[in-house]
């Protein structure tokens, strides 16, 4: 019986305490809703959590956006040597590859929105040769330039004495209205198809052959590519992450969280500390307990 007068108030204390820190622990999440009696709410209902997620919500987007994840953090990961050996390593694939521009083409858009803009290409090509046409004025250059060889040809012939210059001038100011009427009338119908085949060459062939048909040294363009990337970030990255809203997309996203899934969130991060504070609880309660017995 005198052993037991030992045991018993530590043994007491170290219960209490660990139960009232673990009913504290839980009254952070639990109740999930208010609990009302007679129309009046419960104190402490619903938990703490539930209760001021819109803070809590606040305080996270806060703490991610102004401390955890900064402007200058985001920046500086896009700028890192990881990520430009990537950018660079990512180009060099891209042009090397053997994805022809229709291929590329279609992972970046439907096959439908692909036919329409390769269609408005071919008709702005087409028309841009046909206005060339139509202000060089082929008809003219015809019958100047057929003019000039018919004289060339009949001079000092007996055909000289009997085709006049005016003559000439007027069959081939004749042949030149042909020449445009013509082109105007079926200038787009010979063009088209003659763009439309050279298009479907061009599109067949890979980024790398079109390239090097271009004259342009391809294995430089890595370089290039990451020279424009870094200037990018340099000057527009900070407008551009603004505009992430970063603090604002992480309030949002907890504002949408279930409480549920919030408490296991926030289990996941802090359950071994809870846990601490719970067994502190004991710890306290068992020390307590034992000075009891003194006093």
């Amino acid at each position: 019986m005198e052993m037991l007068r030992y045991i018993i108030p530590p043994l007491v204390g170290a219960v209490i305490g660990y139960f009232t820190n673990y009913i504290a622990v839980k009254m952070l999440f639990r109740p999930l809703h208010p609990v009302k009696i007679g129309g009046k709410t419960l104190p402490f209902t619903p938990g703490i959590i539930p209760k001021g997620k819109p803070r809590l919500a606040k305080a996270l987007g806060k703490a991610v956006g102004t401390t955890l994840l900064t402007e200058t953090d985001i920046k500086n990961v896009l700028l890192s040597e990881s990520m430009q050996n990537t950018i660079k390593s990512y180009a060099g694939n891209l042009i090397r590859s053997e994805l022809t521009l229709k291929d590329f083409a279609g992972k970046t858009m439907s096959p439908e929105k692909y036919n329409e803009i390769r269609q408005n290409i071919c008709s702005v090509i087409t028309e841009k040769i046909m206005t060339s046409a139509n202000n060089a004025n082929l008809g003219q250059i015809i019958a100047e330039k057929g003019g000039d060889a018919i004289k060339e040809k009949v001079a000092g012939t007996m055909l000289a004495m009997f085709i006049k210059d005016e003559l000439i001038n007027s069959l081939c100011m004749s042949l030149g209205e042909k020449v445009n009427e013509y082109i105007n009338q079926n200038g787009r119908d010979i063009i088209s198809p003659i763009i439309d085949s050279e298009a479907g060459k061009l599109e067949n062939k890979s980024i790398y052959e079109i390239l090097t048909e271009a004259g342009v040294d391809a294995d430089k363009l890595p370089d290039s590519f990451l020279r424009i990337y870094i200037s990018f970030i340099e000057k527009h990255a900070d407008e551009f992450i603004r505009n992430f809203r970063i603090s604002e997309i992480v309030e949002e996203k907890v504002n949408q969280m279930d409480v549920l899934m919030l408490e296991d969130l926030l289990m996941s991060i802090m359950k071994k500390e809870l846990n601490a504070v719970v067994n502190l609880g004991a710890l306290i309660g068992l020390i307590l307990g034992t000075i009891n017995i003194f006093f």
